[in-house]
């Protein structure tokens, strides 16, 4: 199956909150796109924009921000990576997260329990690549990050994985 196909079978899972399934269906979309497309993650995360921005498909643009992040650990690339995920990704990421709950206020359980943990192990991508060199940059990077995850917590409903997360900011 292709990658439109398999968008498609991501968010029927979410809307029936098949979360096994769509755990394994967002992995093949990495795996697909991370290995068997000729792009950059600069190319991909622009795509996940329009398909948040002008196609407003909400719910499959986080699989492709998250494969974008993987492209750019793949590359190597913290400097492209870290720009990319705090001002496009982030910012994407917690507005789909906020159309999804502002379309059907139900879809906070799906952004609880699938999109913040995406977001979450997209910054750990982000730390493991960090080297003492760019550990400054990533600071600044790393604390939009946090303030992404703890908004979209809030818009969750989860106040004490909110308030850990702007600590965890404060930290940084």
């Amino acid at each position: 199956m292709q990658v439109p196909g398999l968008l498609q079978e991501y968010k029927g899972c979410l809307a029936t909150r098949k979360f096994d399934e769509v755990e394994k269906i967002n992995k093949e979309i990495n795996d697909f796109i991370t290995n068997e497309i000729n792009t950059t993650g600069d190319e991909l995360w622009y795509f996940a924009v329009d398909l948040l921005n002008e196609a407003r498909r909400f719910e499959e643009s986080v699989p492709v921000y998250f494969a974008a992040a993987s492209l750019f650990k793949k590359e190597g690339n913290l400097g492209e990576m870290s720009f990319c995920v705090s001002d496009y990704g982030w910012r994407g990421m917690r507005g789909a997260n906020m159309r999804m709950i502002e379309r059907d206020v139900t879809m906070k359980d799906v952004v609880k329990r699938h999109v913040i943990p995406l977001m979450h192990d997209i910054k750990n991508q982000m730390l493991e690549m960090t080297s003492e060199s760019e550990e400054y940059k990533c600071r600044w990077y790393m604390r939009r990050v946090l303030r992404s995850i703890a908004m979209s917590e809030e818009l969750a409903g989860d106040d004490v994985a909110a308030n850990k997360a702007w600590e965890e900011r404060r930290v940084w």
